[in-house]
Formats: structure tokens, C-alpha cells, sequence
């Protein structure tokens, strides 16, 4: 039984309880109200009964109080029983079960009492001082209280029907607006839900309608932020595993085939073939070495919340250092690295490994488009608050229409290089690492590029960045 409608059988069966017990209760009223005057009733025939008595006594006259009951008996079918006592008695109709009977000594010179009892009093003689035949009587009257029953029920009928629809009404609309209420109250709760089985099968896209300030409606918030959180590492680590493998297939499928040509003795034997072999071999393994560090660094990031110690770092040390890891791959292209002066106020308090991604990563890229004997300059310009680093190559270029692209995930750009060659097709996750970590330094990253003379990538950093988490989102 689900939780609305266990709520409205309980809302409708308290509706109902109080119905029934204000119905009751009006009822039980109208009946006490009706026996009352009932009782007044007989009261007011036994009163008067004993006043015709009383006459009937000063008149000497017993036929006229027997006449008088006989009246009364014919007007008023409850009096169904008298009897007159005294020297001898006299009775009208028949004693019999159910009758209540009022028993009072009339005496003309005394106030009129009557005793009630449920069954019939023994006749009485009257003998002696105290009562004589001419003064003194005793009057019993037996009324039919299954009449008076039956007279209060009819007249209850028409107040009971009322009574059991007004109820019924209640009770149908009691049971209505306790459906809505529990319809508005596990509606949510339904969805939420609804939400987790579309979770547990794999859809992080599905969002819980709430926003209310009650409990439910943080459930509902806490539970929205939750799956966006999910899709989010979820997205992030599909898009790692993809670009990993994007990656790591050409340097693998390189080695594999100088593998087989080493196994099969088709390499040259002359040194100046064999030691170009080992450097592209040796290429090939750094830069699958620098696919699985960005990878383990992007981890690391998640794993940590964002938050690095800092340190100062001076860029053209920075820069030197990164240029040492590309030398053997820039040599198979006989590329040549154009390092700036060193410069005292370049410098950058901030996380060394952020700054070590940005650098690593857009000389990465420049060795990765500049044609072979090409040149990659390096320069860094340093103000009060800002430091300046800017990567040339003069290499293929970017297409205008892929600039606004350039730092998308799995976008990918040109595939020949300016001398119609294939290249290693990008995958923008170098670009869109250094991005991630200017933007937590507080920086940003610019390009300019023209098809067939190169491009240049100009990072812009304050010298002392702020603590921050790393940025959940980097700019499309």
C-alpha cells in the first residue's frame, strides 16, 4: 500500500470519526429532547387524570373519572392501561409486559403524587380511619412505552436521513481533499523516486521538479545538485578515458611497427638511421608518458577538491625544464627552441604543478604542428601584478573557423600539415588542460593564428594567484 494512499484512508477516517461522532451526538440530543417531552406528556395525562379524580371524589362520582380515563385511552393510544382502586376496583383495558405504570393515592385533600414502577402495584383496600370509599382512591395508569419508541423514532427518521447524508457528504469530501492533499504531499517524494530508478539505470540527465522550502523540496534540491554532480565526474572521466585512448593509439601503433620492423631485421644498419629510430621511438614513449600524466593530474585535481600548496616559480627556469622533456622529439624535426633572457620579475606565486600543465602542454602542442626544421619562440614579459607567457610556432596554422573550437573537447582540427602530410589528428586535451589550470590561476589564454605561418598562444597569469578550486567547466 503506497504512502498516498495509506494518508487518505487515515485523512477520510478521521473526517469520518468526527463526522459520525457529531452525527451521534446530534442524534443522541434530538432523542433526549424528544424523550423529555414524551415525559412531559405523560406527566401532564397522569396530572390530569388525578384532577378528574380529585372532582370525581368531591363529586361522589366514579363513573366520571372512568368515563374521563376512557377518553383519555381513546385520544391517547400510549395510556394503554387504568385502574381505580378503592372499596373495589375498576379497570380499563390490559395489563401486560412492557407497560410503565404510574401509581398515585388520591386523596381530595391532598397534592397528587406518582410513583413510577415496571410492573403492577397489588390492589389495595381501603378500610379503617385513615381512608374511607368517599375521600380516597388509588389511580394506576400503564402507559405503552413501545409506542413512545416507536412516535421518537419516526420523528427522528427525517433528522437521521439528514444526518447520514450530511455525513456522507463530509465524508465523500473529506475523502476527495484528503486524496489531493496526499496527492500534493507524496507527488514529489514519486518522482524523486521515479528519478532514482532513472539513475540507477543510467540517465544523470533527469531533474526532480521541487524549490518548495520544506523537506521535501531540499530533498528534491540536494538530490538535482547530486546528479549533476554525477554527470559531471561521470562525462569527465568518459571523456579522459576517450581522449587517453586517442592519445596513446598512434605512439602505440609507431612503436608496435618499429617493433616489427626490429624483430624482422628491416631496420638499417647504418647508426645515423638507427639512432633516428631511437629518438622517434623515444618521442613515442614520452608522449604517451604525457597522456597518462595530464590524465593522473586531472585525477589528482578531482581527488583533492582543487587545493595545491603554492609556491614562487620563475618562468624562464619553468621554461627551460619543459623544453629539455621535448628535445629528442624536436630533433627528430630538427625543430629549434628559442628560449627568452632570464628575467628576475617573471616570476608567479601560484601552484607549480598548474603552471608546469599550462607550459608542458602548449609546447607540447607547437612540437606536435611545427613542420620539420621549424622554430618554437618562447618569450615571457612581467609588469607589477601580471605575468605574460607567449608559444609561437611557425607551423600549420589553425583555420579561422576552427579558432572558436580550439579548446573543445574532442574537437579536432586540420590532419595534414602545411606540406600535405598526415599528422597526428588533435584531441584538444592538452589545450583544454592548460586552459583548466589559467583559469584556476586566476589567468586566461588567448590565440592567434594564421593558416600556413603558425600560431601563438599568449597566457596571461597575475604574479600572485588566488586559492581556488579548479574550474568544473573549461570555456567551449
Amino acid at each position: 500500500m503506497t504512502i498516498r494512499v495509506k494518508l487518505a484512508l487515515l485523512t477520510s477516517g478521521l473526517i469520518g470519526a468526527v463526522v459520525v461522532s457529531v452525527a451521534l451526538a446530534v442524534s443522541s440530543a434530538q432523542r433526549s429532547a424528544l424523550e423529555e417531552q414524551s415525559g412531559r406528556r405523560l406527566k401532564a395525562l397522569a396530572d390530569s387524570a388525578g384532577q378528574m379524580a380529585q372532582e370525581s371524589i368531591k363529586n361522589r362520582d366514579r363513573l366520571m373519572l372512568l368515563g374521563y380515563l376512557m377518553h383519555l385511552q381513546k385520544e391517547h393510544g400510549e395510556l394503554a392501561f387504568a385502574s381505580v382502586g378503592g372499596e373495589h376496583t375498576s379497570t380499563i383495558g390490559a395489563s401486560r409486559p412492557g407497560l410503565a405504570y404510574w401509581t398515585g393515592d388520591i386523596d381530595a385533600r391532598r397534592e397528587i403524587a406518582f410513583t413510577a414502577s415496571k410492573t403492577l402495584p397489588a390492589p389495595r383496600q381501603f378500610t379503617g380511619d385513615a381512608f374511607t370509599r368517599e375521600d380516597s382512591l388509588v389511580l394506576t395508569l400503564g402507559f405503552d412505552m413501545s409506542l413512545l419508541d416507536a412516535e421518537i423514532s419516526n420523528a427522528l427518521k427525517p433528522l437521521t436521513r439528514k444526518t447520514v447524508a450530511i455525513a456522507l457528504a463530509f465524508m465523500v469530501l473529506g475523502w476527495l481533499g484528503a486524496l489531493r492533499i496526499a496527492k500534493l504531499m507524496t507527488a514529489p517524494m514519486r518522482a524523486l523516486a521515479t528519478a532514482v530508478s532513472a539513475v540507477k539505470a543510467g540517465n544523470l540527465d533527469v531533474l526532480v521538479a521541487g524549490g518548495g522550502s520544506d523537506e521535501v523540496g531540499v530533498l528534491a534540491s540536494r538530490f538535482n545538485e547530486m546528479t549533476a554532480h554525477l554527470k559531471e565526474l561521470t562525462q569527465f572521466r568518459e571523456d579522459l578515458l576517450h581522449t587517453l585512448t586517442h592519445e596513446l593509439n598512434t605512439p602505440l601503433g609507431g612503436l608496435k611497427g618499429y617493433l616489427e620492423l626490429w624483430r624482422d631485421d628491416k631496420i638499417p644498419d647504418d647508426p645515423a638511421s638507427r639512432d633516428e629510430v631511437l629518438q622517434t621511438m623515444t618521442a613515442a614513449v614520452m608522449r604517451m608518458e604525457q597522456s597518462l600524466g595530464n590524465a593522473l593530474g586531472l585525477f589528482r585535481a578531482g581527488a583533492q577538491g582543487g587545493k595545491a600548496s603554492k609556491r614562487s616559480v620563475w618562468m624562464s627556469d619553468l621554461l627551460r625544464e619543459a623544453c629539455t622533456l621535448f628535445t629528442p622529439e624536436a630533433s627528430v624535426k630538427n625543430i629549434t627552441f628559442v628560449l627568452p633572457p632570464d628575467n628576475e620579475r617573471a616570476f608567479v606565486h601560484a601552484n607549480p604543478e598548474l603552471l608546469h600543465q599550462i607550459v608542458v602542454n602548449l609546447i607540447s602542442n607547437a612540437v606536435k604542428y611545427t613542420s620539420e626544421r621549424g622554430q618554437i619562440r618562447l618569450t615571457v614579459e612581467a609588469d607589477k601584478e601580471e605575468v605574460r607567457l607567449g608559444v609561437s610556432d611557425d607551423g600549420v596554422g589553425i583555420p579561422p573557423e576552427d579558432l572558436p573550437h580550439l579548446f573543445t573537447k574532442f574537437y579536432s582540427g586540420a590532419e595534414t600539415d602545411v606540406e600535405g602530410r598526415r599528422r597526428i589528428k588533435g584531441t584538444g586535451l592538452g589545450l583544454g588542460i592548460a586552459q583548466r589550470a589559467a583559469l584556476t590561476l586566476g589567468g586566461s589564454i588567448s590565440v592567434s593564428s594564421k593558416p600556413g605561418r603558425g600560431s601563438t598562444f599568449t597566457v596571461t597569469l597575475p604574479k600572485f594567484a588566488p586559492i581556488a578550486k579548479f574550474a568544473t567547466k573549461v570555456a567551449q
